[in-house]
């Protein structure tokens, strides 16, 4: 592991251990911690859901699923931190989700119920999470992308990446990169916007990690950690 990103993730996490004293003891310096970020909103987007379960591993593990619980863990990590948030979806179901309509137009109906919350959130930061699959098992590890569209986007990105390979799996080489233009909240939002791709399913070894809920605590430790980071100016 790379000393200087294991320094950094390290405060982050010793960070959070001494907030976690002063939450219980009603310290002032959770008020000023929290004030600090009061101005933006961290939209957290459980991707997939519903009839639309996103990848399928080997075994069986379903990403809507693993979305939802790392999401929901980013959530209230970061509410801890007097982070104001906003959870796309909250449940299992996908958004708008109409039975008489086409796959396809309910695939549109839920993207864009997700961009509409984006833009009724004041001064939001989009981060959704997501599971990736290859058709050779060999790879592994997480990824972030980013959206071209606000300067702020590449820079929570490479946190998210660095935090990430520090904190879950120090063998992962990958680096944050620009999101292709098909992907459609990272070509439309114009917000700090990225998309987490915790891991690959295809990857048996990885496929285990990621069913294990101890796991999902990691990696919302990691995410959330990149994020507060973002939020100070690291």
């Amino acid at each position: 592991m790379d000393k200087e990103l294991g320094k950094r993730l390290l405060c982050g996490l010793l960070l959070i251990a001494v907030i976690s004293l002063l939450v219980c003891r009603g310290g002032r310096a959770v008020r000023t911690l929290a004030s600090a970020g009061a101005e933006r909103t961290l939209v957290i987007d459980a991707g997939h859901g519903g009839f639309d379960g996103g990848a399928i591993g080997a075994t069986g593990t379903t990403e809507q699923d693993i979305n939802l619980s790392i999401a929901q863990r980013v959530q209230s990590l970061a509410g801890f931190f007097g982070v104001r948030t906003v959870m796309t979806r909250e449940s299992g179901d996908a958004l708008g989700y109409n039975e008489g309509k086409s796959v396809r137009d309910n695939k549109i109906t839920d993207i864009k119920a997700r961009e509409q919350i984006v833009r009724d959130t004041p001064n939001p930061v989009f981060i959704s999470i997501h599971l990736n699959k290859f058709g050779d098992p060999q790879y592994h590890g997480a990824q972030v992308f980013y959206s071209p569209n606000h300067a702020g986007s590449r820079a929570l990105a490479e946190l998210l990446q660095n935090d990430l390979i520090a904190g879950a799996d120090p063998d992962n080489h990958r680096q944050a990169k620009q999101a292709e233009s098909t992907i459609y909240l990272m070509k439309k939002l114009d917000c700090p916007a990225v998309i987490v791709e915790c891991g690959f399913l295809s990857n048996p070894a990885e496929e285990a990690r990621l069913a294990d809920a101890e796991y999902h605590k990691k990696l919302a430790v990691c995410i959330t950690s990149g994020y507060l980071q973002y939020e100070s100016g690291v």
